[in-house]
Protein backbone atom coordinates (compact mmCIF):
# COMPACT_ATOMS: atom_id res chain seq x y z
CA UNK A 1 0.00 0.00 0.00
CA UNK A 2 1.58 3.72 -0.89
CA UNK A 3 0.41 7.13 0.25
CA UNK A 4 1.47 10.07 -1.70
CA UNK A 5 1.27 13.77 -0.55
CA UNK A 6 2.15 16.41 -3.49
CA UNK A 7 1.49 19.85 -3.30
CA UNK A 8 2.25 22.81 -6.05
CA UNK A 9 2.97 26.26 -4.04
CA UNK A 10 39.25 13.13 -8.66
CA UNK A 11 37.67 12.00 -12.21
CA UNK A 12 35.80 14.05 -14.57
CA UNK A 13 35.25 13.43 -18.67
CA UNK A 14 34.50 17.11 -20.90
CA UNK A 15 32.93 16.92 -23.99
CA UNK A 16 32.35 18.47 -26.69
CA UNK A 17 29.80 17.87 -30.16
CA UNK A 18 29.07 19.95 -33.09
CA UNK A 19 26.19 18.62 -34.95
CA UNK A 20 25.69 19.63 -38.12
CA UNK A 21 21.80 18.27 -38.85
CA UNK A 22 18.83 19.63 -37.09
CA UNK A 23 19.15 17.19 -34.11
CA UNK A 24 16.21 14.87 -33.33
CA UNK A 25 14.01 12.11 -32.20
CA UNK A 26 12.26 15.11 -30.88
CA UNK A 27 8.59 15.43 -29.65
CA UNK A 28 7.24 18.81 -29.37
CA UNK A 29 4.37 17.59 -27.25
CA UNK A 30 4.94 13.57 -26.45
CA UNK A 31 1.51 12.05 -27.35
CA UNK A 32 1.72 9.67 -24.41
CA UNK A 33 -0.50 9.05 -21.34
CA UNK A 34 0.06 11.49 -18.45
CA UNK A 35 1.91 14.21 -21.04
CA UNK A 36 0.04 17.92 -19.77
CA UNK A 37 2.70 20.02 -21.21
CA UNK A 38 4.31 21.36 -24.82
CA UNK A 39 7.73 21.76 -24.90
CA UNK A 40 9.35 22.92 -27.88
CA UNK A 41 12.82 21.97 -27.71
CA UNK A 42 14.21 19.42 -30.04
CA UNK A 43 16.02 16.42 -27.44
CA UNK A 44 18.72 14.23 -29.54
CA UNK A 45 17.74 10.58 -28.31
CA UNK A 46 19.20 8.35 -30.50
CA UNK A 47 19.38 10.15 -33.87
CA UNK A 48 20.57 13.21 -35.96
CA UNK A 49 17.51 12.93 -38.25
CA UNK A 50 14.51 15.02 -37.84
CA UNK A 51 11.62 13.02 -36.49
CA UNK A 52 8.99 12.38 -33.63
CA UNK A 53 8.91 8.95 -31.01
CA UNK A 54 6.27 7.02 -32.71
CA UNK A 55 6.75 6.67 -36.40
CA UNK A 56 11.04 7.24 -36.75
CA UNK A 57 12.74 4.40 -37.45
CA UNK A 58 13.84 4.10 -33.90
CA UNK A 59 10.86 4.47 -32.20
CA UNK A 60 11.28 5.93 -28.72
CA UNK A 61 9.20 4.95 -25.89
CA UNK A 62 8.07 8.54 -23.53
CA UNK A 63 7.32 8.03 -20.07
CA UNK A 64 6.66 11.44 -18.41
CA UNK A 65 6.92 12.43 -14.56
CA UNK A 66 2.83 12.13 -14.34
CA UNK A 67 3.00 8.37 -15.61
CA UNK A 68 5.77 7.46 -12.84
CA UNK A 69 3.50 9.53 -10.08
CA UNK A 70 0.64 7.14 -11.18
CA UNK A 71 2.66 4.24 -11.07
CA UNK A 72 3.71 4.74 -7.67
CA UNK A 73 7.73 4.77 -9.29
CA UNK A 74 9.66 6.39 -6.12
CA UNK A 75 13.22 5.96 -7.30
CA UNK A 76 15.07 5.60 -10.49
CA UNK A 77 15.46 2.06 -10.08
CA UNK A 78 11.67 1.28 -9.74
CA UNK A 79 11.12 2.34 -12.69
CA UNK A 80 13.49 0.30 -14.63
CA UNK A 81 12.53 -2.89 -13.33
CA UNK A 82 8.98 -2.29 -14.49
CA UNK A 83 10.05 -1.99 -17.92
CA UNK A 84 9.56 -5.56 -20.24
CA UNK A 85 12.65 -4.35 -22.07
CA UNK A 86 14.86 -4.80 -19.63
CA UNK A 87 16.90 -7.47 -18.41
CA UNK A 88 17.71 -8.07 -14.82
CA UNK A 89 19.28 -5.25 -12.98
CA UNK A 90 21.13 -4.79 -9.79
CA UNK A 91 20.61 -2.65 -6.85
CA UNK A 92 18.75 -4.75 -4.12
CA UNK A 93 21.05 -6.74 -2.87
CA UNK A 94 24.96 -8.35 -3.83
CA UNK A 95 24.69 -11.79 -2.04
CA UNK A 96 23.02 -14.34 -4.92
CA UNK A 97 25.04 -13.44 -7.57
CA UNK A 98 28.80 -12.81 -8.46
CA UNK A 99 27.63 -9.88 -11.13
CA UNK A 100 26.09 -7.96 -8.14
CA UNK A 101 28.21 -8.40 -5.35
CA UNK A 102 29.85 -5.16 -4.21
CA UNK A 103 27.15 -2.50 -6.30
CA UNK A 104 24.95 -1.95 -2.97
CA UNK A 105 22.82 0.62 -3.63
CA UNK A 106 23.45 1.28 -7.53
CA UNK A 107 20.43 0.70 -10.28
CA UNK A 108 22.17 -0.18 -13.76
CA UNK A 109 19.71 -0.41 -16.65
CA UNK A 110 20.37 -2.93 -18.85
CA UNK A 111 18.07 -2.84 -21.93
CA UNK A 112 17.59 -6.23 -23.91
CA UNK A 113 19.70 -8.19 -21.67
CA UNK A 114 22.70 -7.43 -23.04
CA UNK A 115 24.61 -6.31 -19.93
CA UNK A 116 24.29 -2.73 -18.12
CA UNK A 117 27.82 -1.62 -20.03
CA UNK A 118 26.12 -1.84 -23.21
CA UNK A 119 23.33 0.96 -22.51
CA UNK A 120 23.53 4.30 -22.61
CA UNK A 121 22.25 6.78 -19.91
CA UNK A 122 22.01 10.36 -20.63
CA UNK A 123 20.54 13.49 -18.28
CA UNK A 124 19.79 16.01 -21.08
CA UNK A 125 21.36 14.39 -24.20
CA UNK A 126 24.65 14.35 -21.92
CA UNK A 127 26.45 11.46 -20.93
CA UNK A 128 26.21 10.82 -16.67
CA UNK A 129 27.93 9.32 -14.44
CA UNK A 130 29.11 5.75 -13.80
CA UNK A 131 29.74 3.79 -10.82
CA UNK A 132 33.49 3.19 -9.32
CA UNK A 133 34.89 -0.22 -11.17
CA UNK A 134 31.09 -1.32 -12.88
CA UNK A 135 31.98 0.25 -15.97
CA UNK A 136 27.95 1.32 -15.93
CA UNK A 137 25.91 4.15 -14.93
CA UNK A 138 24.33 4.06 -11.22
CA UNK A 139 20.90 5.70 -12.11
CA UNK A 140 20.31 6.05 -8.13
CA UNK A 141 21.72 8.99 -8.85
CA UNK A 142 19.31 10.99 -10.85
CA UNK A 143 17.10 12.92 -8.97
CA UNK A 144 13.60 11.22 -9.85
CA UNK A 145 11.79 14.65 -8.01
CA UNK A 146 13.33 17.02 -10.74
CA UNK A 147 12.85 15.18 -14.25
CA UNK A 148 10.21 15.81 -16.50
CA UNK A 149 10.27 12.48 -19.20
CA UNK A 150 12.50 10.21 -19.86
CA UNK A 151 12.92 8.56 -23.17
CA UNK A 152 13.44 5.35 -23.96
CA UNK A 153 15.28 3.72 -27.51
CA UNK A 154 15.06 -0.47 -27.19
CA UNK A 155 17.51 -0.38 -30.14
CA UNK A 156 20.93 -0.13 -30.99
CA UNK A 157 22.32 3.59 -30.99
CA UNK A 158 26.46 2.73 -31.47
CA UNK A 159 26.84 4.38 -35.20
CA UNK A 160 25.13 7.73 -32.93
CA UNK A 161 26.67 7.36 -29.16
CA UNK A 162 29.29 4.26 -29.52
CA UNK A 163 29.93 0.81 -28.46
CA UNK A 164 28.33 1.85 -25.03
CA UNK A 165 24.92 2.13 -26.60
CA UNK A 166 24.50 -1.14 -28.58
CA UNK A 167 21.60 -2.16 -26.26
CA UNK A 168 19.66 0.78 -26.69
CA UNK A 169 19.91 4.40 -24.83
CA UNK A 170 17.72 5.97 -21.88
CA UNK A 171 17.50 10.07 -21.71
CA UNK A 172 16.45 11.35 -18.44
CA UNK A 173 15.26 14.88 -18.84
CA UNK A 174 14.71 17.30 -16.18
CA UNK A 175 12.25 20.24 -15.55
CA UNK A 176 14.08 23.66 -17.34
CA UNK A 177 11.07 25.77 -17.28
CA UNK A 178 9.36 24.84 -13.94
CA UNK A 179 8.34 27.79 -11.86
CA UNK A 180 6.81 28.01 -8.79
CA UNK A 181 7.19 25.34 -5.50
CA UNK A 182 6.43 21.85 -5.53
CA UNK A 183 7.02 19.20 -2.41
CA UNK A 184 6.28 15.50 -2.77
CA UNK A 185 6.40 12.78 0.02
CA UNK A 186 5.56 9.02 -0.42
CA UNK A 187 4.90 6.11 2.39
CA UNK A 188 4.70 2.30 1.25
CA UNK A 189 3.46 -0.13 3.60
CA UNK A 190 5.37 -2.96 3.14
CA UNK A 191 4.85 -6.25 5.23
CA UNK A 192 7.61 -7.66 6.76
CA UNK A 193 9.78 -4.22 7.00
CA UNK A 194 9.74 -0.63 8.87
CA UNK A 195 8.13 0.37 5.13
CA UNK A 196 9.65 3.19 2.72
CA UNK A 197 9.55 6.77 2.54
CA UNK A 198 10.79 9.70 0.85
CA UNK A 199 10.26 13.75 0.96
CA UNK A 200 11.49 16.06 -2.14
CA UNK A 201 11.46 19.26 -2.65
CA UNK A 202 11.41 21.97 -5.74
CA UNK A 203 11.78 25.66 -6.20
CA UNK A 204 11.60 27.28 -9.92
CA UNK A 205 12.15 30.63 -10.55
CA UNK A 206 12.29 33.28 -13.32
CA UNK A 207 15.08 35.55 -13.36
CA UNK A 208 13.95 38.62 -15.96
CA UNK A 209 12.05 37.52 -19.02
CA UNK A 210 14.65 35.01 -20.56
CA UNK A 211 16.31 32.90 -17.76
CA UNK A 212 14.99 30.13 -15.48
CA UNK A 213 16.97 28.65 -12.51
CA UNK A 214 15.11 25.32 -10.73
CA UNK A 215 16.89 24.31 -7.73
CA UNK A 216 15.94 21.23 -5.19
CA UNK A 217 16.61 18.34 -2.44
CA UNK A 218 15.29 14.95 -2.02
CA UNK A 219 15.82 12.02 0.53
CA UNK A 220 14.59 8.59 0.43
CA UNK A 221 14.34 5.66 2.94
CA UNK A 222 14.21 1.93 2.32
CA UNK A 223 13.80 -0.12 4.45
CA UNK A 224 15.29 -3.57 5.42
CA UNK A 225 13.33 -6.80 4.43
CA UNK A 226 14.88 -9.60 5.03
CA UNK A 227 14.51 -12.95 2.99
CA UNK A 228 12.71 -14.85 5.76
CA UNK A 229 9.58 -12.64 5.48
CA UNK A 230 8.70 -13.88 2.09
CA UNK A 231 8.17 -18.11 1.65
CA UNK A 232 9.13 -17.46 -2.42
CA UNK A 233 12.77 -16.87 -1.52
CA UNK A 234 13.27 -19.73 1.07
CA UNK A 235 12.32 -23.14 -1.99
CA UNK A 236 14.93 -26.01 -0.19
CA UNK A 237 17.46 -27.27 -2.62
CA UNK A 238 15.23 -29.32 -4.55
CA UNK A 239 13.66 -26.31 -5.90
CA UNK A 240 16.42 -24.30 -6.17
CA UNK A 241 19.87 -25.83 -5.39
CA UNK A 242 21.87 -22.56 -6.59
CA UNK A 243 21.37 -21.02 -3.31
CA UNK A 244 23.26 -23.78 -1.93
CA UNK A 245 26.85 -24.41 -0.69
CA UNK A 246 29.18 -27.43 -0.84
CA UNK A 247 31.04 -25.19 1.85
CA UNK A 248 29.43 -25.74 5.15
CA UNK A 249 29.61 -26.77 8.41
CA UNK A 250 29.76 -29.35 9.47
CA UNK A 251 32.72 -29.51 6.25
CA UNK A 252 33.64 -32.75 4.34
CA UNK A 253 37.27 -34.18 5.52
CA UNK A 254 40.08 -36.82 4.41
CA UNK A 255 41.44 -39.15 7.04
CA UNK A 256 45.13 -40.29 5.39
CA UNK A 257 46.25 -43.19 6.72
CA UNK A 258 49.93 -44.45 6.02
CA UNK A 259 49.36 -48.63 5.46
CA UNK A 260 52.53 -49.92 6.60
CA UNK A 261 51.98 -53.12 5.02
CA UNK A 262 52.19 -51.59 1.19
CA UNK A 263 54.03 -48.76 2.43
CA UNK A 264 51.04 -46.52 0.38
CA UNK A 265 48.76 -43.80 1.82
CA UNK A 266 45.15 -44.54 2.10
CA UNK A 267 42.84 -41.47 2.49
CA UNK A 268 39.55 -41.46 2.87
CA UNK A 269 36.84 -38.67 2.65
CA UNK A 270 33.91 -38.64 5.16
CA UNK A 271 31.27 -36.00 6.17
CA UNK A 272 31.10 -35.04 9.52
CA UNK A 273 27.69 -35.40 11.79
CA UNK A 274 25.40 -33.02 12.36
CA UNK A 275 24.37 -31.41 8.72
CA UNK A 276 20.61 -32.26 9.10
CA UNK A 277 20.47 -31.48 12.68
CA UNK A 278 21.59 -28.28 12.67
CA UNK A 279 19.50 -27.47 9.69
CA UNK A 280 21.51 -28.27 6.26
CA UNK A 281 21.06 -30.58 3.65
CA UNK A 282 22.76 -34.00 2.16
CA UNK A 283 23.18 -34.40 -0.85
CA UNK A 284 25.61 -36.17 -3.23
CA UNK A 285 27.44 -36.94 -0.05
CA UNK A 286 27.98 -33.84 0.99
CA UNK A 287 26.21 -31.60 3.48
CA UNK A 288 24.60 -28.48 1.68
CA UNK A 289 24.94 -24.55 3.55
CA UNK A 290 22.15 -22.27 2.36
CA UNK A 291 23.16 -18.73 3.22
CA UNK A 292 19.44 -16.98 2.01
CA UNK A 293 18.12 -17.44 5.62
CA UNK A 294 20.94 -14.69 6.23
CA UNK A 295 20.01 -12.12 3.79
CA UNK A 296 18.02 -9.72 2.86
CA UNK A 297 15.72 -8.91 -0.16
CA UNK A 298 16.09 -5.26 0.40
CA UNK A 299 18.59 -3.55 2.51
CA UNK A 300 18.49 -0.43 4.71
CA UNK A 301 19.49 2.56 2.64
CA UNK A 302 19.17 6.42 3.03
CA UNK A 303 19.62 8.61 -0.12
CA UNK A 304 20.19 11.90 -0.54
CA UNK A 305 19.86 14.00 -3.74
CA UNK A 306 20.38 17.66 -4.27
CA UNK A 307 19.82 18.87 -7.85
CA UNK A 308 20.37 22.96 -9.59
CA UNK A 309 19.21 23.97 -13.32
CA UNK A 310 19.82 27.53 -15.18
CA UNK A 311 18.31 27.91 -18.57
CA UNK A 312 18.60 31.76 -20.33
CA UNK A 313 18.38 32.43 -23.68
CA UNK A 314 20.94 34.75 -24.72
CA UNK A 315 19.17 35.66 -28.05
CA UNK A 316 16.59 34.34 -30.32
CA UNK A 317 18.29 31.81 -31.39
CA UNK A 318 20.79 31.19 -28.52
CA UNK A 319 20.46 29.55 -25.41
CA UNK A 320 22.34 28.92 -22.54
CA UNK A 321 21.93 25.58 -19.66
CA UNK A 322 23.69 24.48 -17.13
CA UNK A 323 22.78 21.69 -14.25
CA UNK A 324 24.36 20.05 -11.42
CA UNK A 325 22.95 17.36 -9.04
CA UNK A 326 24.46 15.31 -6.05
CA UNK A 327 23.84 11.97 -4.61
CA UNK A 328 24.49 9.90 -1.42
CA UNK A 329 23.30 6.92 -0.62
CA UNK A 330 24.26 4.89 2.75
CA UNK A 331 23.55 1.44 3.69
CA UNK A 332 25.17 0.85 7.32
CA UNK A 333 23.61 -2.52 7.74
CA UNK A 334 24.22 -5.46 5.31
CA UNK A 335 23.37 -8.38 5.72
CA UNK A 336 25.71 -11.60 4.20
CA UNK A 337 26.21 -14.69 4.91
CA UNK A 338 27.43 -15.43 8.46
CA UNK A 339 30.94 -16.55 6.97
CA UNK A 340 32.89 -16.76 3.07
CA UNK A 341 34.96 -19.89 2.44
CA UNK A 342 38.89 -19.17 3.39
CA UNK A 343 40.53 -18.28 0.31
CA UNK A 344 44.42 -18.36 1.56
CA UNK A 345 45.71 -21.41 3.78
CA UNK A 346 48.68 -23.56 4.84
CA UNK A 347 48.46 -25.68 1.93
CA UNK A 348 48.00 -22.72 -0.81
CA UNK A 349 45.35 -20.78 -2.25
CA UNK A 350 41.95 -21.49 -2.93
CA UNK A 351 39.02 -22.91 -0.21
CA UNK A 352 39.53 -26.59 -1.38
CA UNK A 353 42.16 -28.40 0.72
CA UNK A 354 43.80 -25.30 2.07
CA UNK A 355 43.88 -26.22 5.10
CA UNK A 356 44.41 -29.49 7.34
CA UNK A 357 43.87 -30.34 11.29
CA UNK A 358 46.69 -32.20 13.07
CA UNK A 359 46.29 -35.79 13.44
CA UNK A 360 47.06 -35.17 17.45
CA UNK A 361 44.23 -32.60 17.74
CA UNK A 362 41.88 -33.95 21.16
CA UNK A 363 39.10 -33.61 18.79
CA UNK A 364 40.13 -35.95 15.33
CA UNK A 365 39.89 -39.40 17.45
CA UNK A 366 35.65 -38.27 18.36
CA UNK A 367 35.12 -37.59 14.77
CA UNK A 368 36.52 -40.77 13.43
CA UNK A 369 34.33 -42.81 15.75
CA UNK A 370 31.71 -40.71 14.50
CA UNK A 371 32.16 -41.01 10.71
CA UNK A 372 32.86 -44.37 10.85
CA UNK A 373 36.42 -44.38 10.37
CA UNK A 374 39.47 -46.18 12.00
CA UNK A 375 41.29 -45.07 14.70
CA UNK A 376 45.28 -44.21 14.31
CA UNK A 377 47.33 -47.68 15.22
CA UNK A 378 50.76 -49.12 14.70
CA UNK A 379 49.84 -51.20 11.30
CA UNK A 380 47.56 -47.98 10.33
CA UNK A 381 49.01 -44.90 11.60
CA UNK A 382 46.84 -41.42 10.88
CA UNK A 383 49.16 -38.67 8.75
CA UNK A 384 46.64 -36.53 7.82
CA UNK A 385 43.46 -34.42 8.36
CA UNK A 386 42.61 -32.21 5.69
CA UNK A 387 39.57 -29.83 5.61
CA UNK A 388 38.28 -30.53 1.88
CA UNK A 389 35.23 -28.26 1.92
CA UNK A 390 34.14 -26.26 4.57
CA UNK A 391 33.41 -22.77 5.91
CA UNK A 392 33.29 -21.27 9.61
CA UNK A 393 30.43 -20.76 11.23
CA UNK A 394 28.08 -21.71 8.89
CA UNK A 395 24.65 -22.58 10.10
CA UNK A 396 26.07 -22.01 13.51
CA UNK A 397 25.70 -18.05 12.51
CA UNK A 398 28.19 -14.93 13.06
CA UNK A 399 28.69 -14.07 16.85
CA UNK A 400 29.19 -10.59 15.94
CA UNK A 401 25.12 -10.50 15.27
CA UNK A 402 23.20 -11.90 17.99
CA UNK A 403 19.93 -11.21 16.06
CA UNK A 404 20.02 -13.01 13.35
CA UNK A 405 23.81 -14.45 12.79
CA UNK A 406 24.80 -12.80 9.80
CA UNK A 407 27.74 -11.10 8.64
CA UNK A 408 27.39 -7.57 8.59
CA UNK A 409 28.82 -4.42 6.99
CA UNK A 410 28.56 -1.06 5.38
CA UNK A 411 28.37 0.44 1.82
CA UNK A 412 28.73 4.32 1.06
CA UNK A 413 28.62 5.89 -2.43
CA UNK A 414 28.52 9.81 -3.71
CA UNK A 415 29.07 11.66 -6.43
CA UNK A 416 28.37 14.66 -8.36
CA UNK A 417 28.06 15.77 -11.94
CA UNK A 418 28.01 19.39 -13.61
CA UNK A 419 27.16 20.11 -17.51
CA UNK A 420 26.40 22.79 -19.34
CA UNK A 421 26.76 24.65 -22.84
CA UNK A 422 25.79 26.55 -25.55
CA UNK A 423 22.44 25.87 -28.20
CA UNK A 424 22.93 27.98 -31.43
CA UNK A 425 20.24 27.31 -33.69
CA UNK A 426 22.62 28.89 -36.72
CA UNK A 427 19.48 28.68 -39.23
CA UNK A 428 16.22 26.12 -39.48
CA UNK A 429 18.09 23.34 -40.86
CA UNK A 430 21.51 23.53 -38.69
CA UNK A 431 21.64 23.89 -34.86
CA UNK A 432 25.24 23.98 -32.97
CA UNK A 433 26.14 22.20 -29.81
CA UNK A 434 29.01 22.62 -27.38
CA UNK A 435 28.98 21.40 -24.62
CA UNK A 436 31.14 20.40 -21.38
CA UNK A 437 29.93 17.71 -18.78
CA UNK A 438 32.23 17.04 -15.60
CA UNK A 439 31.73 14.02 -13.11
CA UNK A 440 33.23 12.56 -9.92
CA UNK A 441 32.48 9.48 -8.42
CA UNK A 442 33.71 10.90 -5.19
CA UNK A 443 34.63 7.53 -2.83
CA UNK A 444 32.88 4.48 -3.00
CA UNK A 445 33.16 3.01 0.71
CA UNK A 446 32.41 -1.11 0.73
CA UNK A 447 32.88 -3.46 4.04
CA UNK A 448 32.32 -6.77 2.54
CA UNK A 449 31.83 -8.04 5.93
CA UNK A 450 31.22 -11.86 7.03
CA UNK A 451 34.87 -12.72 6.58
CA UNK A 452 36.73 -14.85 9.41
Amino acid sequence: MKLGLRHTCAFGALAISTLTAAPAIAQQAPETAGANETDDRIVVTGSFIRGTPEDAALPVDVFTADDLAEQGVDSPLEFIKELPSVGASLGDTNQFSTDAQGFQGVGSLNLRGLGPQRTLVLVNGKRTIQSPGSGFVDTQLIPLFALERIEILKDGAAATYGSDAIAGVANFITRSNFTGFEVQADYNFIDGSDDNYSISGLVGLELGDDANLVFGAGWQHRSELGTFERDFVNVGYETNPSAYSALATPGLFAATYFDTTTGALDTRIARDVGCEELGGTIAIGRCYFTYVPFDNITEDEDRYQVFGQLTADLADNIRFQVDGMWSRSDLESLNYSPSFPPTQGPNGSGFVNAFTTSPNNPGVSAFLDQVGLPQSSAALPLVAVTNVLYRPFGFLGNPRDPDRGAGTGFASNDAWRISGGFDWDINPSLRLEVDGTYWRPGHRRLAPAGRA
